[in-house]
């Protein structure tokens, strides 16, 4: 019996020392809590991190354009706001009246007009996607503007930007980051883009469907005919 009890107190004695000794390595390896500078050099190494991933996502989205990606790799550099909203744009193309492009923001305007040139002149390289094409494809609206001059790429938290060179500081371009990388947000972009052209609306007084009639035609009117008024009706879509 004393023998029987002697083992027990014995395992006893080796099951608490075992815990005491599990408990003072769970405490010895307890890592100290980060000091403000620790903390700070953290923040800076993530936004040098998402500095450096912005400036690779954008160098491979223009690659992208001017390569003549197809379009589920120029999607996969957008927003799905922006998806959607091409999507949108597109549908208004094909059954906006001029009444209802006279509701539009300019940018609109030109974009729904400019669509309809596409239409009527056979421009199009693909039959799906085509709002996408137009937008992004070689020779695109967005295409023709990235290739000026353009500043350095700025982020802030979660969301990025770049301006032109000789205004860095306003931005003409979004991007957004979704926990995994950038994408580019073109209902945000796309009016910044166009804002410059928009002025020489207030300026004259015009509308926005006057002025992207103005702005189509001062772009082409060396290629094509009939800029007009023509370019307001669904074209029978």
């Amino acid at each position: 019996m004393h023998t029987i009890k002697n083992i027990v107190l014995w395992s006893l004695a080796l099951f608490t020392a075992g815990g005491l000794l599990a408990c003072a390595g769970s405490a010895a390896e307890t890592p100290a809590p980060e000091t403000a500078q620790q903390k700070d050099a953290k923040v800076q190494e993530q936004a040098m991190d998402k500095q450096s991933s912005l400036e690779l996502m954008f160098h491979n989205f223009l690659a992208s354009v001017r390569e003549g990606a197809p379009a589920e790799v120029l999607y996969s550099f957008l927003t799905d706001s922006s998806e959607y909203w091409l999507d949108t744009l597109e549908n208004h193309a094909r059954t906006y009246t001029p009444e209802d492009i006279d509701t539009c923001q300019f940018y609109e305007a030109y974009t729904i007009i400019l669509y309809r040139l596409y239409e009527r002149e056979h421009l199009w390289a693909t039959e799906d996607d085509r709002m996408l094409y137009m937008m992004l494809s070689k020779s695109g609206m967005l295409d023709r503007f990235t290739r000026l001059k353009l500043g350095p790429m700025k982020v802030k938290n979660d969301r990025g930007s770049i301006g032109l060179e000789k205004s860095p500081e306003v931005p003409i371009m979004i991007f957004e980051w979704d926990d995994q990388t950038w994408k580019l947000d073109l209902p945000e972009t796309v009016p910044l883009i166009t804002k410059g052209i928009e002025s020489i609306a207030f300026k004259k007084n015009w509308t926005a469907r006057k002025l992207a009639l103005y702005w189509i035609e001062k772009e082409y009117h060396m290629t094509y005919s009939r800029l007009d008024d023509s370019l307001l009706e669904p074209l029978g879509f």
